[in-house]
């Protein structure tokens, strides 16, 4: 009998252990949550989603630009670019788009630029998820039109004309993009330079009615 309370007793102290830590450890768990689990490693997963390239008016659920896009959108189009530090097809990408920009930068940092791609400005902005503002984390989000939830992510907002009105329009692409037949380094620059030169031919056919411009 002796040995049974003892045992019930053992048994009661791990419990208490466990939820004590589990109450103690819970902001670290939410942390780690938000950070690996709410955004998702593509590549890790083996996940190369194959979505449409065309260009959107639409956010996710019709949420408003956020204002930096909008101010840089004054300039030329906007590229963002959102990665990881844990995330291998994050570093597949990483190389790939310093080639198609020719710029250099660390993989933990806050980055933006103003590039002269083929004579037009391109407004670039990196930003990793684990090294950034709330402002520039919130906003993948707004433009995951394929509610995808992972990195890499690589959107591109350019100015289109909808029903008499110049508005921001974007396209948004993910992974490695392999599912759209870049299988290669070149053929992921050459995908992505297409991409770039469209929004530049759409932003010069109408940025003089921008009301930002």
């Amino acid at each position: 009998m002796k040995k049974f309370v003892a045992l019930q007793i053992c048994v009661l102290l791990l419990v208490s252990g466990a939820l004590g830590g589990m109450f103690a450890f819970t902001e670290v768990y939410n942390e780690v949550r938000s950070g690996i689990v709410l955004v998702l490693c593509l590549s890790c997963l083996k996940l190369e989603p194959k979505t449409s390239t065309d260009f959107t008016f639409k956010t996710v659920d019709n949420a408003p630009h956020p204002e930096f896009i909008l101010t840089n959108l004054s300039e030329g189009p906007v590229f963002l670019h959102y990665s990881g530090d844990a995330c291998a097809g994050c570093d597949v990408m990483y190389p790939v788009i310093k080639d198609l920009f020719s710029i250099e930068f660390g993989k933990q940092d806050m980055y933006h630029t103003l590039i002269n791609f083929e004579n037009s400005t391109v407004a670039y902005i990196y930003v990793n998820i684990h090294h950034t503002i709330d402002e520039l984390r919130d906003a993948q989000i707004i433009y995951d039109k394929d509610r995808i939830g992972g990195i890499p992510m690589f959107t591109i907002i350019t100015l289109g004309y909808d029903n008499g009105k110049v508005k921001p329009k974007y396209t948004t692409v993910y992974g490695t993009l392999t599912t759209y037949g870049a299988l290669t380094d070149e053929q992921r620059l050459e995908f992505l330079t297409q991409l770039v030169q469209e929004s530049i031919e759409m932003y010069n056919q109408n940025k003089e009615g921008y009301p930002h411009h």
